[in-house]
């Protein structure tokens, strides 16, 4: 007896065992792939242009300073600051008192000098050949031909006289030399001025923006730009016309001048900011320095593909900030691994630090 109640006990237990086995209990838990690495992940952003953007002022092509030939007192200025001229346009004018005058009593002096060498030449012809007939000595033949040549002269030093007092006389008018715009007015009717004393500065040309910019960006002739004016909503374009082939020593700064194009050049001697265009329209994105590897001396990155495994990027490094570098290469908003690790390999599987493998 005591065998057969053993028997049904482990009758009993038996199909219990096998209920267990058909699928009542809960599965195995899943065993992490190991081939998945553990990285740091982080988004990279577009860096903008800060670094190409510069402060300017907008200044003329060339500019003239105007002043009158002769010493005097300002008459009149017909023009204004702001005041557009056209090349032959007077522009101011000084008194002509003591013009008129000099030309009045230069013209008098060549009325008598041409008298006296009239009247010189009329004596030396008459006593050509009288020598001969014993009338004048050849001595006083020979004196009245000098004479007439001295009068000569001296008729010749008038008349130069006469047109230097006109053109003095010219010269108390300030006349544009060429089309431009009035951008200073240094005296005002009434005072008194010297010779080669700046009176107008007439700004010619189309509008240029000089800006100071680092020796280190490249600037090229020919590139291109955009202005921006407080006030204005749209931008003016400028392209490079000018660059300074050495900086300044102390500040390691040089001068570029960038010509403005089309209407709605903002006002001379007005700030502006200025901001280049890149050669290559290529976006920058600021990437930590952590994040670059070298392989055969091009760098990259490992950025993450939508399966979470990972793809070697190739970028190209445009500038140094600190510890990050502005690459080319990648998107705004793309993520990438945090930390270019040499022992990860293209297309292994990735997952976020913090989040064990297996259960993501």
């Amino acid at each position: 007896m005591p065998f057969a109640r053993t028997h049904r006990i482990v009758a009993m237990l038996f199909p219990i065992s096998a209920l267990n086995a058909g699928g009542c209990s809960s599965p195995p838990p899943p065993q992490p792939d190991r081939n998945v690495a553990i990285v740091d992940i982080i988004p990279v952003h577009a860096a903008g242009d800060a670094l190409r953007q510069f402060s300017g002022v907008v200044r003329p092509y060339g500019e003239t300073m105007l002043a009158f030939k002769r010493p005097g007192r300002v008459l009149a200025l017909t023009v204004r600051v702001g005041d557009r001229v056209s090349a032959g346009q007077v522009l101011g004018r000084l008194g002509r008192a003591e013009a008129d005058a000099g030309v009045a009593q230069a013209s008098a002096e060549l009325t008598a000098a041409t008298a006296d060498a009239q009247g010189a030449r009329d004596a030396a012809n008459r006593a050509q050949g009288l020598d001969g007939l014993g009338a004048l000595s050849s001595a006083e033949v020979r004196q009245r031909a000098l004479t007439a040549r001295a009068a000569d002269a001296k008729m010749a030093v008038a008349a130069a006289a006469a047109r230097r007092s006109r053109d003095m006389l010219s010269d108390a008018m300030l006349v544009a030399p060429q089309d431009g715009v009035v951008t200073a007015r240094l005296a005002e009717p009434g005072s008194v001025v010297d010779a080669g004393t700046t009176v107008l500065k007439l700004a010619s040309g189309p509008s240029e923006v000089e800006i100071h910019a680092p020796a280190d960006i490249r600037l090229t002739p020919g590139m291109m730009a955009d202005v921006h004016s407080p006030g204005q909503a749209m931008a003016v374009t400028a392209r490079l016309r000018l660059v300074s082939p050495e900086g300044d020593p102390a500040s390691h700064l040089r001068d570029a001048r960038f010509r403005l194009n089309g209407a709605g050049s903002p006002p001379y001697n007005s700030m502006v900011t200025l901001s280049l265009r890149a050669s290559v329209p290529a976006q920058r994105i600021r990437v930590p320095l952590s994040a670059i590897a070298d392989r055969a001396g091009r760098p990259y990155v490992w950025t993450i593909l939508p399966d979470r495994r990972i793809r070697r990027q190739p970028v190209r490094i445009t500038e140094w900030i600190g510890q990050d570098a502005l690459v080319t290469g990648l998107r705004d908003g793309q993520s990438v691994v945090a930390t270019a690790a040499d022992t990860l390999v293209e297309g292994q599987g990735v997952v976020a630090a913090g989040i064990e493998p297996g259960f993501h």
